[in-house]
C-alpha cells in the first residue's frame, strides 16, 4: 500500500469561500465589480481549483493549478464560461519564503503574442491579493491589467442564476468504489490481467459544464485526476487525465455521449515512445457506471482494450 507524502501546500491559503473585488483595466479605464471565489485542493495539495462567480455579467470563471513535482513548479489554466476554452498557462513557483508567486506564459491579445504573468502576495488566513500583467516587449516591461483582493467569507458563496449547458457527467458526481481490471503490458503479448481496487470523489463547475474527479489506486503508486470540459458550439467534451506523478494536463480525447447513451471519446496518444490513438467509454448510471479504455495502432481500425472500472456508488 502506498503511503502519499504531501508534496506542497503552497495554495492551501485559499481553500474555501471568498469575496472579490476585481479592477480591471477597459480601454484605459479602470472598471470595478465583485464576485466570489470557492476553492478547493486536490492530491493532497498538488491540485487547486477554483471557481469564480460574476455575477453583474452572469458569467463564470476556473483556475485548475497543477504542481509539476518533478521541476517543482506550478503550471495554472484559465477556463471563462464564455468561450470555455483553457487558455494557455502560466507557470512559475512561489518564493523561498512562501510570500509571493510569479508564473509567466505566452497568450495572445488582439491577435498580438504577448507575455501573460499572474502575481500572488498579501498572503493571510483571511486575505489575499492577485494580479495579471501583460508585456508586449518579451518581459522589459510590464503592465497591470486586471486584479483581485479577496476576503474570506463565513457563509458558502450564492449560486449563480444561469441558464444550464449540459448535465452529461451530473450521473458521476458523489463518493464511488472502483473496481478495475487492467491489461499488463497495454498493448502486446504476452499479457496478463490483474485487479485493483480504487475509489473516486466526482463534482462539477460551471453547473455542470466542467466535471473533475480524484481517484486513488493505493497499490498502483500514483493518484489519478480527470478534467472535463465541455464545448457548447461542438457539443462535445474534452477530458483530460492527470497523473499525480506527473502533474501535467495530458492529450485529451474528445467526444460525446450518443442517443444510445453511451459516451465515445477518442484522441492521439504516445505509448512508450509509439504514436496509439486512445478511446474512452463511458456507460452512464445511477448507482451503478463503468468506463472502459482501448488503445490502436492502426489508426482505430481495431482497438485493444487494457483497462476496465467497473463504478459502484457509495456516497
Amino acid at each position: 500500500m502506498t503511503t502519499w507524502t504531501k508534496a506542497t501546500g503552497d495554495f492551501d491559503f485559499l481553500q474555501g469561500d471568498f469575496d472579490v473585488r476585481h479592477r480591471t483595466l477597459i480601454d484605459g479605464e479602470w472598471i470595478e465589480y465583485t464576485g466570489t471565489t470557492t476553492a478547493h485542493t486536490y492530491f493532497d495539495g498538488a491540485i487547486s481549483i477554483d471557481e469564480m462567480r460574476f455575477p453583474s455579467k452572469g458569467t463564470y470563471g476556473l483556475s485548475i493549478r497543477l504542481f509539476d513535482p518533478v521541476e517543482q513548479e506550478w503550471n495554472i489554466w484559465w477556463v471563462s464560461s464564455s468561450t470555455m476554452q483553457l487558455y494557455p498557462p502560466v507557470r512559475g513557483r512561489w518564493s523561498d519564503d512562501g510570500t509571493s508567486c510569479w508564473l509567466v506564459g505566452e497568450e495572445t491579445v488582439d491577435g498580438q503574442p504577448v507575455l501573460c504573468s499572474y502575481a500572488w502576495s498579501d498572503i493571510t488566513e483571511q486575505t489575499a491579493h492577485w494580479e495579471q500583467s501583460y508585456s508586449a516587449d518579451g518581459g522589459k516591461t510590464w503592465d497591470v491589467n486586471w486584479t483581485m483582493d479577496f476576503t474570506r467569507r463565513t457563509t458558502p458563496a450564492p449560486a449563480l442564476d444561469v441558464p444550464k449547458v449540459t448535465g452529461d457527467f451530473d450521473f458521476l458526481v458523489g463518493r464511488w468504489d472502483m473496481a478495475n481490471r487492467r491489461r499488463r503490458p497495454a498493448l502486446g503479448e504476452p499479457c496478463e490481467w490483474y485487479e485493483v481496487a480504487s475509489e473516486m470523489q466526482v463534482t462539477t463547475f460551471f453547473d455542470g459544464a466542467i466535471s473533475f474527479d480524484e481517484g486513488w489506486f493505493p497499490t498502483e503508486g500514483f493518484r489519478g485526476a480527470t478534467f472535463r470540459l465541455f464545448n457548447p458550439s461542438a457539443q462535445t467534451w474534452s477530458i483530460y487525465w492527470i497523473n499525480s506523478l506527473r502533474g501535467q494536463l495530458e492529450t485529451p480525447v474528445i467526444g460525446a455521449f450518443g442517443n444510445d447513451g453511451l459516451g465515445i471519446f477518442e484522441g492521439p496518444d504516445v505509448w512508450e515512445g509509439r504514436p496509439i490513438d486512445v478511446r474512452f467509454t463511458w456507460t452512464p448510471g445511477t448507482d451503478k457506471a463503468a468506463w472502459q479504455q482501448d488503445f490502436s495502432e492502426d489508426g482505430g481500425t481495431t482497438w485493444v482494450t487494457n483497462w476496465y472500472m467497473e463504478h459502484t456508488r457509495i456516497g
